[in-house]
């Protein structure tokens, strides 16, 4: 049954807040305080050597004050961190690299999740701790879906011998939505980005990838990025389309026992966006966007005024 504002009470979601909108956080804790809340996780990622799959929004050198960010988090909104450690080109230097290792230390002592791309960076993880919270990133099989004789269903199915969580690409869940439970072995433990705005199976996923990548290690300029995604992302072009998926989608998922729903937009700046998105994947369509948006500024008004910083200390 739904709440007064949340659709689906029994999904996970899995929303893009932390280091980027971390308001959001104790924001929307208020605004759900007298029903149940089905945000469990909240995933970002500080500028370092292995993140890269998607671009980092927050650089952050001090441990200590991402030590308070996560505890705050973890203890006092009850929410499950998890970290896109998406970098695909490891090196032993890399997998060395000070302030990475730091990090890993300091969030798996929190109970983080660790999202993952590459077979180098979970061997080194799950070496250092073998009990960590691993998660198979949505990067991998956007790669290989382009490689002859790659089985999706069988990727699937193996990553879950490895990790205990594994993303579905979004256009996999939806070729097979009728049937997801039978193909994959155990629904409960994969996740499904339910706002993917890229291209139907994009076929410069990689190089995409690839650039952010090149980004996060300093061998390229945003600048220069935007200009290569200018010329090669079909979201330029005619025809563009999304994979975005709608309440009845949702709704079948979770019928199957799919709970863990993730929302994208870490990358998007502007609160109206943000809002926009979490109304239309989030809140109960029953309830007007207008009220949702004036109790929601209303909130984040009093919670300003009660706090003398901004940024990080809003959580």
């Amino acid at each position: 049954m739904a709440g007064k504002y949340v659709q689906h009470c029994n999904a996970e979601y899995v929303m893009p807040f932390l280091f980027v909108h971390d308001i959001f956080i104790p924001v929307l804790n208020e605004l759900l305080k007298d029903e149940i809340n089905p945000i469990k996780y909240v995933y970002g990622i500080v500028k370092s050597e292995w993140s890269g799959g998607r671009l980092s929004c927050t650089s952050i050198n001090n441990l200590s004050v991402l030590n308070r960010i996560l505890d705050k988090v973890v203890n006092k909104h009850k929410l499950i961190p998890a970290f896109p450690f998406t970098n695909r080109t490891m090196t032993k230097e890399r997998l060395n690299n000070e302030f990475c290792n730091n990090l890993l230390d300091i969030a798996y002592e929190k109970g983080c999740h660790f999202i993952v791309a590459s077979d180098k960076l979970y061997e080194h993880i799950t070496s250092r701790y073998k009990d960590a919270h691993m998660v198979s990133s949505v990067i991998v099989p956007s790669i290989k879906i382009h490689e002859a004789g790659f089985d999706e269903t069988k990727f699937y199915n193996e990553m879950l011998d490895k990790y205990e969580i594994v993303v579905l690409r979004p256009e996999y869940t939806m070729e097979n939505l009728n049937k997801l439970d039978k193909l994959i072995k155990d629904v409960s433990r994969v996740e499904v980005l339910i706002n993917q705005k890229c291209h139907w199976d994009c076929r410069v996923a990689k190089l995409h990838y690839r650039m952010n990548e090149k980004i996060e290690t300093g061998k390229i300029t945003p600048d220069k990025f935007n200009n290569v995604l200018n010329i090669i992302c079909p979201k330029k072009k005619d025809g563009y389309k999304s994979v975005c998926m709608n309440d009845e989608i949702v709704s079948t998922l979770l019928s199957m026992g799919i709970t863990k729903l993730k929302i994208q937009g870490r990358d998007t700046y502007d609160y109206p966006d943000m809002l926009n998105e979490l109304y239309n994947c989030f809140f109960n369509n029953e309830i007007s966007k207008e009220e949702i948006e004036n109790n929601i500024n209303l909130i984040i008004s009093k919670f300003v005024q009660n706090n003398k910083q901004v940024a990080f200390s809003l959580l």
